[in-house]
């Protein structure tokens, strides 16, 4: 047998339910594959630190959310560029998704439930992103 004994004094608790104000540091790309002849659908895998919170401890928590950029799901996406940028006019050339790093916006989470069961998931989820409050 191997014993261990970790130390969790550095661990940071999860974001919980309520409204944050929270600065784009990371992004990627990514496909969920599609399912009975649909073709997959892409989306940007965000990255959110919290910052400028009342409670100390709500400062520096990483968000983690996903935004479809095709479909219906394209809502997602473009309520989050307009929290960035204000609009939701995309250039002829397309986004530079490294214009996103630094920005600021207000995102509100949630109780997660599931879509099918409308069971909860035990997970928090971003239910709305919108500008910097």
């Amino acid at each position: 047998m191997t014993f261990i004994k970790p130390d969790f004094s550095e661990v940071t608790d999860n974001v919980g339910p309520g409204t944050y104000s929270a600065r784009v540091i990371g992004q990627e790309t990514g496909a969920w594959p599609g399912k009975d002849g649909k073709p997959d659908t892409h989306y940007v895998k965000w990255t959110l630190e919290t910052f400028n919170e009342e409670d100390p401890k709500n400062n520096g928590r990483r968000i983690f959310h996903r935004t479809p950029i095709s479909g219906k799901g394209a809502f997602l996406f473009q309520q989050f560029y307009r929290a960035a940028f204000g609009n939701t006019e995309i250039p002829e050339d397309g986004i530079d998704l490294e214009t996103f790093l630094g920005k600021e916006m207000t995102v509100t989470m949630v109780d997660g439930v599931d879509r099918v069961t409308k069971e909860p998931t035990g997970y928090v989820e971003v239910k709305s992103v919108m500008p910097l409050k």
